[in-house]
């Protein structure tokens, strides 16, 4: 019987002189290719920052905790994504609240996210489902009228658009992932993007520290969320 993989890496003897020639630099973390990789990524989008990150899921955990989204709160998404979009909650001790999907697109449906608005209610995660995204403007209006934060999980939507316009630029920031049945791969891997200066100095510095710094609490809706967070380190946030 044939083998049919549901996705394979696209590796060729460009990406293998690539890699080959980062192991000859001696500058295996934090060198200039990542950053050279942040500035393409985030030009390709059309967003400001680019912040790599050990993971797509790494990613989404330092925007909940750049957000504020701690003990006590609630965050909406969908129940039909991979366990990262909602494990990211409750990494912080927050609850995640899901919300059915749309039968025609496989996407949150927005006539059901206000039914699931608490007082608690801090942030929505919409997700790019496959590449495809969900009614983003409708989204963005009952973000709008709530006072909610939009984390865009885009880890399957690299190169994707919503009306003309790339996946991951959406709300305030967005997340890839590079894991090897992605649009691209670094093996492990992924990026947080935003147009935002606060939140990427923010993320880039838990990314290098795993920790949130005193002048981050301004940022963030819940000072004591933020203090409470810094106790409890992001593991292997920096991305290698």
């Amino acid at each position: 019987m044939e083998q049919i993989n549901l996705s394979s890496p696209d590796i060729t003897q460009a990406e293998i002189d690539a890699v080959t020639e980062v192991l000859r630099s001696g500058r295996l973390s934090l060198g200039p290719k990542v950053e050279e990789f942040e500035r393409a990524v985030a030009s390709y989008v059309g967003v400001k920052h680019g912040i790599a990150v050990s993971s797509g899921t790494t990613g989404l955990h330092l925007l909940i905790r750049a957000l504020g989204v701690g003990h006590g709160h609630e965050a909406i998404s969908t129940p039909y994504s991979f366990v990262a979009s909602t494990n990211c909650v409750m990494f912080e001790h927050a609850r995640p609240v899901l919300v059915d999907i749309d039968p025609e697109t496989w996407n949150i449906d927005p006539r059901q996210i206000e039914a699931a608005i608490t007082p608690k209610t801090r942030a929505i995660i919409p997700v790019d489902v496959f590449g495809v995204a969900p009614d983003l403007d409708a989204i963005a209006r009952i973000a709008a009228r709530h006072n909610l934060r939009i984390i865009e999980d885009s880890c399957e939507a690299l190169g994707a658009k919503y009306k003309g316009k790339m996946l991951g630029s959406f709300g305030d920031a967005g997340v890839f992932g590079f894991y090897p049945n992605k649009q691209i791969t670094t093996g492990e891997g992924g990026m947080i993007v935003t147009n935002d200066g606060d939140i990427a100095r923010l993320c880039q510095s838990m990314q290098l520290r795993a920790a949130i710094p005193a002048w981050a609490g301004s940022l963030t809706s819940a000072s004591a969320t933020t203090t409470a967070s810094a106790t409890s380190p992001v593991p292997s946030a920096r991305c290698r």
